[in-house]
């Protein structure tokens, strides 16, 4: 099945009329890096709800309770602080 849909590909590649050079088109900002551009910024929302959600469950786990707004706006770190620092107590 697979050297079928192979064979296909390299047909449809062969007799398309896709360029056969491809130009080397720097990343924005013109830096090796990717420049400085808010492509981090995706991530940083992704990882601020996980933190959210994670801290959330383990004091739900752990202690049942709920976030404090403090807690959650920190994006859960103040938690894990408070955790690892004794101030929940054991």
């Amino acid at each position: 099945m697979k050297k079928i849909a192979t064979a296909i590909l390299a047909g449809a590649l062969a007799f398309s009329s896709v360029s056969a050079s491809a130009a080397i088109v720097p990343p924005r900002g013109g830096h090796a890096h990717g420049g400085g551009g808010a492509e981090w910024a995706p991530w940083v929302v992704i990882g601020c709800a996980t933190g959210v959600v994670s801290a959330a469950m383990a004091k739900n786990w752990r202690r049942n309770k709920e976030l404090t707004g403090q807690e959650a706006w920190t994006c859960g770190l103040q938690y894990w602080w408070n955790e690892a620092t004794g101030r929940y107590g054991r």
